[in-house]
């Protein structure tokens, strides 16, 4: 396998299973971080997630869509931990799309029927005047932790991971 496959398979399956990402936005006060639960969507690669509209990171976006974020694993065979981190554009989900991106998001993140029924939030949180949005980073670049290079020199470095086979997985 080549470096550049190992370093898609690894992209991809913090993608698949990582299932929080810290999630970085702006305003004119500063910096803010912020951990929310995604999902992964392909071609293009975006994750999507929800979030109330009144939060920080919510208003942020409204203002100033270009995000930073990051999605890390412990426990992990091997190295034991791997990372990975993302620029994007965030916009809310709104329209015709809504439907379909919540009954995604909801089959995805809680597989099991009467769980996904507990959790589920009513359409109308969404739309219109409800508190909640859903929203989706597409990837704009990728970057993983270098563990080749940190088992060398022991310097905690990234590299760029190109975006096509991440987008088809």
């Amino acid at each position: 396998m080549s470096d550049s496959q190992k370093l898609a398979e690894r992209s991809n399956f913090l993608i698949e299973n990582g299932r929080f990402m810290t999630l970085a936005t702006q305003d004119p006060e500063g910096a803010w971080a912020s951990t929310v639960n995604y999902v992964p969507l392909r071609e293009p690669l975006r994750l999507l997630w929800y979030s109330l509209r009144r939060a920080r990171h919510s208003q942020n976006i409204h203002a100033r869509p270009m995000v930073s974020g990051s999605i890390f694993m412990t426990g992990l065979p091997g190295f034991g931990l791997d990372g990975a981190q993302f620029t994007g554009t965030a916009s809310p989900v709104t329209g015709e799309d809504l439907e379909e991106v919540a009954e995604f998001y909801y089959q995805r993140n809680f597989p099991d029927e009467q769980t996904r029924q507990e959790w589920r939030l009513p359409l109308t949180e969404f739309e219109g005047e409800g508190d909640r949005r859903f929203y989706f980073v597409e990837i704009r670049s990728w970057w993983l932790l270098d563990i080749d290079q940190w088992l060398v020199d022991m310097n905690d470095q990234r590299i760029a991971v190109p975006l096509a086979p991440l987008a088809r997985a």
